[in-house]
């Protein structure tokens, strides 16, 4: 039995596998790791743990010892690296990269070579991978959820109710946030995809995962390939090697 997780700013991720057999699920976790962990650790306990965190060195070591007090295992931890899997890290310091940016860009190239990857998650990310295996860059701007609340947050006396999100003109102040926001999160991913299409051969895909993926792709006009576990797919690769 092997368990791959990946923890991201607000939620973890997890998937069993024993063979052919496989389990997954995920929460919020609020960084309650007893509780975020409670399903994946459960008997029969995971012989080999495999973890891709961006939750920082205090929470690591937390989950380290919660893994190792659950299973008698020692967790692997798999940071971004300055070349794996034949892609290259344009970062000056390899391991500021978010491990979920470089597992997902490392299965992105394996599988299908130079792409752009779309993480729609607390930060909504961009990536691209060139055909040789170069890493070109990205964008980090706030999630869905984080501008929302950054606009509750900051701005006086308004009150927005839940409203299904659309591209068009709000006829509440609820639709007018919703339709806005998510106006300016697809502008903003369709103008870089643009960009970067010019850059990358004709035929790269344009992988989307996250959180609010099904939110923000509905409203994409390019095509692209929806993949939910990329990160946990990338992880289990990096595990097959290294096992």
């Amino acid at each position: 039995m092997k368990l791959f997780v990946d923890v991201g700013n607000t939620a973890l991720k997890w998937r069993r596998r024993d063979g052919d057999r496989v389990a997954q699920g995920g929460q919020v976790h609020a960084r309650d790791w007893v509780r975020a962990l409670d399903a994946p650790l459960a008997s029969p306990a995971p012989e080999s743990v495999w973890v891709a965190s961006v939750a920082g060195p205090e929470a690591d070591r937390r989950i380290a010892d919660l893994v190792r007090e659950r299973t008698g295992c020692e967790p692997r931890f798999y940071y971004s690296r300055e070349q794996d899997f034949g892609v290259r890290n344009c970062y000056p310091e390899a391991r500021r990269l978010g491990a979920d940016r470089w597992v997902a860009l490392v299965e992105c190239w394996q599988r299908f070579g130079a792409g752009i990857v779309i993480d729609c998650g607390s930060a909504l990310t961009i990536d691209a991978v060139d055909g040789a295996g170069d890493f070109l860059g990205g964008y980090i701007v706030p999630g869905l959820g984080m501008l929302r609340n950054a606009l509750l947050r900051d701005t006086a006396d308004v009150h927005v109710e839940q409203a299904s999100a659309q591209l068009g003109l709000g006829r509440s102040t609820g639709e007018c946030v919703h339709n806005g926001l998510l106006r300016m999160s697809v502008a903003f991913v369709t103008d870089v995809v643009v960009e970067l299409r010019e850059r990358l051969p004709d035929t790269c895909k344009v992988l989307v995962t996250g959180g609010d993926a099904d939110e923000l792709s509905a409203s994409f006009s390019f095509e692209f390939l929806h993949l939910p576990d990329l990160v946990l797919d990338g992880l289990e690769r990096v595990a097959a090697r290294q096992e």
